[in-house]
């Protein structure tokens, strides 16, 4: 995508975990270890192409992140991770 100029927008939605998965059958396979996304998107980057990378917490970090990837990095290849905290099912 870097490689040849995309200028899309990724939302990783990252909750941490599998909570169906937890509330049908809880085990250790259901631990899983969170990734720095956002630094692999760097590392493959590694200073080429334009790319712009963040992560949020909330709504208004994502408010603030999605006017940013429409006005001043609309012309970068843009991920953002959004971070969720686990649910527990209803």
């Amino acid at each position: 995508m870097l490689r040849c100029g995309q200028k899309s927008i990724i939302f990783l939605i990252n909750n941490g975990g599998y909570t169906i998965e937890v509330e049908i059958h809880d085990g250790p396979y259901n631990v899983i270890k969170n990734w720095n996304y956002t630094a692999l998107v760097d590392a493959i980057h590694n200073g080429q192409g334009n790319c712009w990378t963040t992560k949020v917490f909330n709504e208004e970090q994502l408010m603030e992140a999605t006017n940013t990837v429409t006005g001043p990095k609309k012309d970068c290849l843009c991920f953002i991770e959004v971070r969720r905290y686990k649910q527990r099912a209803p």
